[in-house]
């Protein structure tokens, strides 16, 4: 079990290198070569990961809605003049 203390989350770890970290834990669970202690063990893992990663994006889509609401910025980019012509 030693050989998956790479793919446990620490606490500098970003958003990408956790989504990394997640989908090599899901690739050697798929792989189905695992003891079932190795399995318990990084299937907790992912799941400590998924919540992590899952919080982050609630975070930014947080922050994305209080900027979009304080500056009265319309979401649908597109349709903006600020992009005709580009």
């Amino acid at each position: 079990m030693n050989a998956f203390i790479n793919l446990k989350l620490q606490s500098n770890d970003s958003f990408e290198v956790a989504i990394k970290k997640l989908e090599e834990i899901v690739m050697l669970l798929d792989e189905g070569k695992l003891t079932l202690d190795e399995t318990l063990t990084l299937y907790e893992e992912g799941i400590r990961i998924y919540r992590y990663c899952n919080r982050k994006l609630d975070n930014a889509e947080q922050k994305i809605s209080l900027m979009m609401n304080e500056n009265k910025v319309p979401f649908d980019f597109a349709e903006s003049d600020d992009f005709k012509g580009e």
